[in-house]
C-alpha cells in the first residue's frame, strides 16, 4: 500500500473512529483532555501511517493504542505540572500553607499566572524540566549569570504573591499579630 492509498485509509478511518476514540478518551479523563488526547492520536497516527495496519479492525486497535499512550504522556505532564508546583512551593516560602492550613497547589498557581512570561518560563525550566543552570543559559540565550540574577529576581516575585495571598487570607487577628 503506498502513501496516498494510506492518507485514503486513514482519513476514512478517522471519519468511521472519531467518536469510538473520544468515548474512549472520555472515560479516562475530563472533556477537555480528550479532545486534546484524541487530537493529538489522530496527529501522531497521521505522522505514522506508513505504519498503519491494512485491516480496518486491527486499525482501529492500533488507533486506540495511540490514544492510550498520548492518555499517558498527558497524565505524566500533569504529574510533573503538581510535582513543580510543590517545588516551587517548597523552594518559594514553605511556612504559609503549613501556619494557614490553605491549599499550596491552588495558591501558587494563581500567583505562577501573575507572573511575567519570562518569569514563568524561567521557573517552568528550573524545576518543571529540571534543567541546570547552564542548560537554562543554553535554551534562553543568556549568560549563566544572567540566569541566576532573574532566578533570584522570579523567586522573589513568586514569594511576594504568594505572601500576599496569604496575608489577603488571613483573618483580621492573624494579620495584626503578623503586623506587630
Amino acid at each position: 500500500m503506498d502513501q496516498d492509498e494510506r492518507s485514503e485509509q486513514l482519513e476514512r478511518l478517522f471519519r468511521q473512529t472519531y467518536r469510538r476514540v473520544m468515548a474512549y478518551c472520555l472515560r479516562r479523563t475530563d472533556e477537555s483532555a480528550a479532545h486534546d488526547a484524541v487530537a493529538e492520536a489522530y496527529a501522531v497516527a497521521w505522522r505514522r501511517r506508513r505504519h498503519l495496519p491494512a485491516d480496518d479492525e486491527q486499525a482501529v486497535l492500533w488507533l486506540l493504542g495511540i490514544a492510550r499512550r498520548v492518555l499517558a504522556n498527558q497524565a505524566r505532564s500533569r504529574h510533573r505540572w503538581t510535582r513543580l508546583l510543590l517545588r516551587v512551593a517548597q523552594r518559594a516560602d514553605p511556612e504559609p500553607a503549613a501556619v494557614h492550613g490553605h491549599d499550596t497547589t491552588d495558591e501558587l498557581a494563581t500567583a505562577l499566572a501573575e507572573l511575567p512570561a519570562a518569569d514563568r518560563e524561567l521557573l517552568r525550566l528550573a524545576y518543571w524540566d529540571d534543567l541546570s543552570r547552564a542548560e537554562i543559559a543554553a535554551v534562553l540565550g543568556i549568560s549563566v549569570g544572567a540566569v541566576d540574577t532573574r532566578m533570584h529576581r522570579s523567586r522573589k516575585r513568586l514569594r511576594e504573591r504568594l505572601a500576599a495571598a496569604n496575608h489577603h487570607q488571613a483573618t483580621p487577628k492573624e494579620r495584626d499579630h503578623a503586623e506587630r
